[in-house]
């Protein structure tokens, strides 16, 4: 049976590399672009304006920020159809 973990804080180790990874070129921040993108499309929270500038402007760089965006949008779809 499959179980849905509910954790919605990160651990002290994840918020550590999460930061480090924001202090090497905003690495980690860009990267949660996309995925705040598709959470967005299906009504899961919202962005702000600086995500939302940033993420037209991965866009517009050769689609970076879409086809970032497409394999996270096909997880959520794929655990929605589980999840109720």
């Amino acid at each position: 049976m499959n179980q849905v973990h509910t954790r919605s804080e990160m651990t002290g180790a994840e918020r550590f590399w999460y930061v480090l990874g924001c202090i090497a070129f905003g690495a980690s921040y860009f990267a949660k672009v996309p995925a705040k993108k598709a959470l967005a499309d299906f009504g899961y929270g919202e962005m702000t304006g600086a995500e939302r500038f940033w993420y037209v402007l991965m866009c517009v760089a050769f689609g970076a920020g879409y086809f970032a965006k497409l394999p996270i949008k096909r997880a959520l779809t794929e655990v929605a159809k589980v999840v109720p």
